[in-house]
């Protein structure tokens, strides 16, 4: 067998083996073998319908034959596949066979992938704040599904979380089926900052406290720049509590878009200081009343404060008999951060004139003057003034010549203390008045007569009698009673010592004649004693009258006559002479 597949041209001898002697016979046949053409070996190329024209030929196994004519889905031009314009499928290679051969085909697979659309690119500007995003969404065209994403930042999801990605350049690759090559589109990411307002602060401030910062009460890292608003308008970021009002300031940034405008609140509260009231004082009289201090601060002060001092303040009252003068001090508690505040009242006490303590004195007004102040109790104060029922000089009191009554020392005040007064109560007792002295001459046989009426002058009833015989009923009787000086005292009414009077009483005796005798005598008898002839104890010295005259008391019977002689003595006055005794 020829194989012209495998074995060459020629001539082929055939040899026939003789059986010997028989030489060996041959022939030939002379083979001439035509190469068939050749159009290749199938071939196949993928190409984009984004590449050049590429040659089909090119993409033939083996040594094809040149010449040859393409067939296919689209006429082809100078042997080329242009996959823009041409499309896909088979294309065959026939190349013209020398007979017998016959023609020869080969084909070309041509398969025209579309290359993938990543979309037009896109940009976007977001704030560090926005939720995330769709990057895809973002892409222009129509972009094919599946890209991945690469970029500054991971991208998962396909999302752009502005919050945790960097802003930059994201770019989205589709992957292209070979050949296309893969395709990319950016999205140019922009991230902007938001504003930062800080943090929302709060301040307590008091009204009388000097301006404060808002801003320096934000916190955080606020950005500088922003405009305030609230309440009361806000001049260089300061709150002035004086003429401020309290609430809620808001401090606001503008936002670089799409970053909105931020704010933060410094809430602010503004304390009322307390007000104590304005400074008071007051004087007082350690005699007086307690008074309320707090009624003493001018202004409107705050109740509720608590009051010091020199001395403790019990119910806010100063009570001069007992607490010290000086500057008490009413403080108020601040609510905070406002101080407390204090405002005082001055307290002057002022010690009440000492008039004393009331006397009295009873004087008999025959005593000598008196001084007034020395009558006071206590520890008077020296220079007052003294009043009464009479005029006072010298702060004397005399007896003599003033009147009884209450006189009245006053010491004059130190305002507010007023005038003080004490009294000395002055009593003036007359001295009792026994009358003046008196004599009586009675004689013992007179009647009782009354002492009382023997004094001078107009002495007081009631008074006692005394003497050399004690006085009954203020009789002298110079019957039973003895001469001598009765003295009659009326008792004074103290300070009046008793007052005595007297009265001298003389008694004197009546004279004694005697008792009557009698005699009978002869004329011739001697002369005779008359007065022996007298009964009893005659007083000698009496005086005889008779029918004759008697010469040395004898009756002589010779030459004097019979008859009563008459013994007479004299009586002293007031004494009778007594009867006289006849004979």
């Amino acid at each position: 067998m020829i194989d012209p597949a495998t074995m060459n041209a020629g001539v082929y001898t055939y040899t026939v083996t003789g059986t010997a002697p028989c030489p060996n016979e041959t022939a030939t046949v002379t083979v001439t073998i035509n190469t068939p053409p050749d159009p290749g070996t199938p071939g196949a190329i993928t190409l984009c319908s984004t590449d050049v024209p590429a040659s089909l030929f090119a993409q033939l196994g083996g040594t094809p034959d040149a010449g040859g004519a393409w067939t296919g889905p689209s006429p082809v031009v100078g042997g080329m596949i242009n996959p823009a314009t041409m499309n896909a499928g088979v294309y065959t290679y026939t190349v013209t066979g020398t007979a017998p051969c016959p023609d020869e085909s080969a084909t070309v697979t041509v398969t025209i992938n579309t290359p993938p659309d990543p979309g037009t690119p896109g940009a976007i500007t977001l704030c560090s704040t926005d939720a995330a995003t769709s990057l895809f969404a973002l892409l222009g065209g129509s972009a094919d599904a599946g890209g991945a994403w690469s970029g500054p930042s991971a991208v998962v999801g396909g999302m752009i979380d502005p919050a945790t990605m960097n802003a930059g350049v994201y770019t989205y690759t589709v992957t292209g089926t070979a050949p296309c090559p893969n395709e990319t589109a950016t999205i140019t990411v922009t991230i902007n900052t938001p504003p930062d307002p800080g943090t929302p602060g709060a301040i307590t401030l008091c009204s009388t406290d000097s301006a404060a910062s808002l801003f320096a009460q934000l916190g955080g890292t606020p950005d500088a720049g922003g405009v305030w608003t609230g309440p009361s308008a806000v001049v260089g970021g300061m709150i002035d509590p004086a003429s401020m009002n309290a609430g809620v300031y808001t401090y606001t940034v503008t936002g670089t878009a799409p970053c909105p405008d931020e704010s933060a609140t410094v809430t602010v509260t503004i304390n009322t200081p307390p007000d104590p009231g304005t400074p008071g004082t007051i004087t007082l009289c350690s005699t007086d009343a307690a008074t309320s201090l707090f009624a003493l601060l001018g202004g409107t002060p705050d109740a509720g404060g608590a009051w010091s001092g020199p001395s403790p303040v019990v119910g806010g009252m100063i009570n001069p008999a007992t607490m010290n003068a000086g500057v008490y001090t009413y403080t108020v508690t601040g609510t905070a951060p406002c101080p407390d505040e204090s405002a005082t009242v001055t307290v002057t006490i002022n010690t009440p004139p000492d008039p004393g303590t009331p006397g009295a004195i009873t004087l008999c007004s025959t005593d000598a003057a008196s001084s007034l102040f020395a009558l006071l109790g206590g520890t008077p104060d020296a220079g007052g003034a003294w009043s009464g029922p009479s005029p006072v000089v010298g702060g004397m009191i005399d007896p003599a010549s003033m009147n009884a009554g209450v006189y009245t020392y006053t010491v004059t005040g130190t305002a507010p203390c007023p005038d003080e007064s004490a009294t000395v109560t002055v009593t003036i007792n007359t001295p009792p008045d026994p009358g003046t002295d008196g004599s009586i001459t009675l004689c013992s046989t007179d009647a009782a007569t009354s002492l009382f009426a023997l004094l001078g002058g107009t002495p007081d009833a009631g008074g006692a009698w005394s003497g050399p015989s004690p006085v009954v009923g203020g009789m002298i009787n110079p019957a039973t009673m003895n001469a001598g000086v009765y003295t009659y005292t009326v008792a004074g009414t103290a300070p009046c010592p008793n007052e005595t009077a007297t009265v001298t009483v003389t008694i004197n005796t009546p004279p004694d004649p005697g008792t009557p005798g009698a005699i009978t005598l002869c004329s011739t008898d001697a002369a005779s004693s008359l007065f022996a002839v007298l009964g009893g104890t005659p007083d000698a010295g009496g005086a005889w009258t008779g029918p004759s005259p008697v010469v040395g008391g004898m009756i002589d019977p010779a030459s004097m006559n019979a008859g009563v002689y008459t013994y007479t003595v004299t009586g002293t006055a007031p004494a009778p002479m007594r009867p006289p005794r006849s004979l």
